[in-house]
């Protein structure tokens, strides 16, 4: 029967594992939304530059916000399948290699203690002890042969739902002001909104990634301006060209 403290630990390890279980979605929301403010950025500024014309930069922007989306969606969904696919081929190889090879498995999981700077002696006592609780040998070289996670918490539907919806929200903001203002102007709000967000997101990103805030703002942003400015500058000069 458990102790009341290992009770309370079993409750941390799974409240941790949630946790970390959460912000494996990180990884869509921050993709999903830098690229859907700076595609949408770069692709409105280029059309604003060309034509000049609000109407042509909003068709274009909503086109670029839908398009976006559902590609973004699709692509995180096959990615992210494909991945877990490839993982759990290798895990039914290492485990029909663990039923009919034991014996080398167990030299293999020493030699990778042994990477660790783990002695000979005490690399052996714990290959020893882990090889005790088949499960537990068999998780302990997927991760430690493999570096991947038997459980993975990513689900390749959410996925394309978070990166997806994160790159259709994101797409609005650099799009909002060619639905009120003259184009000059609604270029250079466009920018600034984007380069906002762009920090906003930098600053969430830090900190869960227990970053400087401020580094980690500057940086996201500094890409959109160049992406902003890139875009205009583009779309202002190739028709002059052609």
């Amino acid at each position: 029967m458990q102790t009341v403290e290992q009770k309370e630990t079993v409750k941390k390890l799974i409240e941790t594992k949630d946790r970390i279980e959460k912000l494996s979605l990180i990884r869509e929301i921050i993709f999903g939304t830098q690229d859907g403010l700076l595609t949408t950025l770069g692709i409105i500024s280029s059309i604003a530059g060309a034509f000049s014309d609000n109407m042509t930069v909003i068709v274009a922007g909503i086109a670029n916000s839908l398009a976006g989306a559902f590609s973004m969606g699709t692509g995180a969904y096959l990615s992210s399948k494909a991945e877990r696919q490839v993982h759990e081929s290798e895990m039914r190889l290492e485990k029909r290699s663990i039923s009919t090879h034991f014996e080398e498995e167990k030299q293999e999981l020493k030699i990778l203690f042994e990477i660790e700077k783990v002695d000979a002696k005490n690399a052996a006592l714990i290959t020893s002890k882990i090889a005790e609780s088949p499960k537990s040998f068999f998780i302990t070289m997927v991760q430690k042969e493999f570096g991947i996670e038997p459980h993975s918490p990513s689900s390749a539907v959410r996925d394309a739902l978070y990166m997806g919806f994160s790159y259709l929200l994101a797409s609005v903001i650099p799009l909002f002001p060619y639905f009120i203002l003259p184009t000059e102007e609604a270029i250079t709000v466009s920018i600034f909104m984007t380069l906002t967000a762009l920090f906003i997101l930098g600053i969430l990103k830090a900190r869960y990634a227990r970053l400087k805030w401020w580094k980690a703002g500057l940086e996201i942003a500094f890409i959109g301006l160049l992406s902003g400015v890139g875009g205009y500058v583009l779309g202002d000069y190739l028709p002059r060209l052609f």
